[in-house]
């Protein structure tokens, strides 16, 4: 067989090269990822109580009034509610988790505000 048609058929499946992209370096000093995982809660879960909240209102708000356009109009603005709790809890997290980095580096009990036994680490 001539080289030109060697090189010209595909590479069987096997031997393909897998690419995988590559993740993105994080900037943080300390790793979060133990802890971000244990407090995290799963998406379907949220999303599961998210509808179960947004459901329960517009039938609470219809039985009582009897009006379509205001059931909507109430879980409408009881949706934007649950959003604007949300981004100020994150934004408390990450409050909390920026205290918790400078106490961490000065040696400081993040409850007392006093002195802790341990030393601080740093990488």
């Amino acid at each position: 067989m001539p080289a030109a048609a060697l090189a010209a058929e595909p590479a069987p499946e096997s031997a393909r090269r897998i690419v995988r992209p590559m993740s993105r370096p994080t900037r943080s000093r300390h790793d979060m990822t133990r802890q971000t995982r244990r407090m995290a809660l799963p998406f379907r879960t949220f999303f599961r109580v998210l509808v179960l909240v947004l459901c329960s209102n517009a039938v609470t708000v219809y039985f009582a009034s009897h009006s379509v356009r205001l059931a909507i109009v109430t879980t409408l603005a009881c949706s934007l509610l649950l959003q604007m709790v949300y981004f100020a809890s994150l934004l408390f997290l990450v409050w909390r988790s920026n205290c918790a980095c400078r106490a961490g580096e000065k040696g400081l009990s993040i409850s007392t505000g006093e002195g802790s036994s341990k030393p601080a680490v740093r990488p």
